[in-house]
């Protein structure tokens, strides 16, 4: 009896972990979901015989932001987000969750940013967390993901550039002053 028990136990704590594994964005290495991926600076061989690229996951838009796309089924974080609106600018922090790798989504925005006149600046990545930066015309727009073991976070900061307010910003950080 005690046997049945535990094997009962471990299958339905497999089928539980399974159910919540990570997905990828549609993007990661021409990899099926489950399959490790490399980090988002890295080039995969997308030319292997019999490989196919995956088509990348539905879209939304950020409602502030009409050129930046989202993955469809991530949800935003009302409570972790926030945007400034003056005349003429419109900046903010928005940010959203999923269950998404963060090398997948890294990759998403690589490829999906500059279909929508963004130009990559430049990407960082440390263990399960990426930073990726975009510009175009007078914005800056930089993506931060963090995969945790539950989920990912995805946080978009845009704002404008110094070349929108013609003056250079002061980056210079005094203690005491």
């Amino acid at each position: 009896m005690r046997y049945w028990k535990l094997l009962i136990f471990t299958v339905a704590l497999a089928l539980s972990a399974s159910g919540c594994a990570m997905r990828d964005a549609g993007l990661a290495d021409n990899q099926p979901a489950g399959a490790s991926s490399a980090g988002a600076g890295s080039t995969s061989d997308a030319g292997q015989a019999g490989s196919t690229t995956p088509a990348p996951p539905p879209v939304k838009m950020v409602a502030e932001f009409d050129d930046i796309p989202v993955p469809a089924d991530l949800k935003r974080n009302d409570d972790l987000s926030f945007v400034y609106e003056a005349p003429g600018v419109t900046m903010g922090v928005i940010t959203y969750s999923g269950y998404y790798k963060g090398a997948s989504i890294a990759k998403f925005y690589r490829s999906q940013m500059p279909t929508y006149g963004w130009q990559f600046l430049n990407a960082f990545s440390e263990g399960n967390q990426y930073m990726v930066a975009f510009l175009k015309a007078n914005r800056s727009c930089i993506i931060n993901i963090d995969e945790g073991a539950i989920s990912t976070k995805v946080t978009i900061k845009v704002g404008p550039t110094s070349a929108s307010t013609g003056t250079v910003p002061n980056l210079r950080y005094e203690v005491g002053h």
